[in-house]
């Protein structure tokens, strides 16, 4: 079986991180989290080509719950997902 989604429990929240497709059709590694009723969504995209598709793989397969409680700590405290970028560096 395949796997392409994993979910964590993490500073009170989950973590659902899935292989998906940015809006070009490139690989990414989608990491997701609500925040009180609205999602996130963030990661890394990567060529859409088989390099890409092994980038994808090993970083969804590295992906741990120890990677999933440092994504979910540095957004610890945030009650949206505007609060969460700016946490994030993504919005200042």
């Amino acid at each position: 079986m395949e796997m392409f989604a994993k979910v964590f429990e993490s500073h009170g929240r989950q973590v659902l991180v899935t292989k998906a497709e940015d809006s070009d059709g490139n690989p990414q590694l989608k990491v997701t989290m609500r925040f009180d009723g609205a999602e996130m969504s963030v990661g890394p995209c990567f060529t859409d080509d088989d390099a890409g598709d092994a980038a994808l793989d090993h970083a969804f397969d590295s992906f741990g719950q120890e990677q999933a409680d440092v994504f979910a700590g540095l957004v610890e405290g945030a009650k949206s997902p505007f609060e969460a970028a700016a946490k994030l560096g993504i919005l200042s």
